[in-house]
């Protein structure tokens, strides 16, 4: 889906760039990601809970008239795209976009931006999945920004059995229940697909805080490489997995696995 936004000029001019593939990667995982034709980037700005303010659209329509191209690509993670950007404009647009509050990145090898259903407004919803995913957004996307994993992470939220934004499909899914939460884990929907697995038991919010920053940890100390964390899962054995998810004892040694 694209959003067209009037232009103030043309881009004429074609530059080759001329960057190491050291700063295409730097620039990436802060969220500029350079364009196939090698000359423009595309800067991908973070929903904290899949909503944007009428004051934090017409500041995004703004910086990509004044910086881009003049279009603005949604994601399927709810995240926003402002399309051609020249390598010059990077630093200036970030700075326009910080007058609003807003902010690039959701890249690399980290926890990636929590994606949430509507379920806070939606007549479905069992819980409140945009209050969720700001928790989730400062505890876990901010606060594990600068912890490296062995590859992305990506946390989906659904407000009901519905499964309209299908958190089995995310490395570590929440579901909305009567009652309380369900988890799934190990889900990947990529160039493989693996169907994520089902914790038989609901959860209270605190519980879920709890469970995923062990599914992190273990992550982190069992993942072999840059393996996906469904992967890993499958490796080892699902049993195997849920026995030492649920016993917990990843946390007396959070410390040792953090310092690596």
């Amino acid at each position: 889906m694209y959003l067209e936004v009037p232009m103030e000029k043309q881009h004429k001019e074609t530059i080759m760039l001329n960057i190491t593939a050291e700063e295409k990667k730097t620039l990436k995982g802060r969220g500029y990601i350079m364009s196939k034709d090698g000359e423009h980037f595309v800067a991908r700005i973070i929903t904290v809970d899949g909503t944007l303010t009428d004051a934090e659209l017409l500041k995004i329509a703004e910086a990509s008239r004044k910086f881009g191209s003049g279009k603005v690509a949604l994601t399927s993670r709810m995240t926003v795209e402002v399309q051609g950007l020249t390598y010059e404009n990077l630093e200036p647009f970030n700075e326009f976009i910080a007058e609003a509050g807003l902010y690039t990145g959701g890249t690399g090898a980290r926890v990636r931006p929590i994606v949430p259903c509507k379920g806070t407004v939606c007549v479905h919803g069992l819980i409140d999945t945009q209050g969720l995913a700001r928790e989730l957004h400062e505890t876990f996307y901010k606060g594990w920004y600068d912890i490296a994993l062995p590859h992305k992470f990506k946390i989906g939220i659904g407000g009901c059995p519905n499964n309209c934004v299908k958190p089995g499909l995310n490395d570590f899914g929440i579901m909305g229940w009567k009652g309380g939460y369900r988890i799934f884990v190990g889900g990947i929907w990529g160039k493989k697909q693996r169907p994520g697995t089902l914790i038989d038991r609901v959860f209270t919010k605190d519980e879920v805080f709890e469970m995923l920053e062990r599914c992190l940890l273990l992550f982190m100390e069992l993942a072999d490489g840059k393996e996906r964390f469904g992967a890993m899962i499958d490796r080892i054995g699902v049993e195997n997995f849920l026995a030492q998810l649920e016993a917990g004892d990843v946390m007396d040694r959070k410390s040792q696995i953090l310092a690596r």
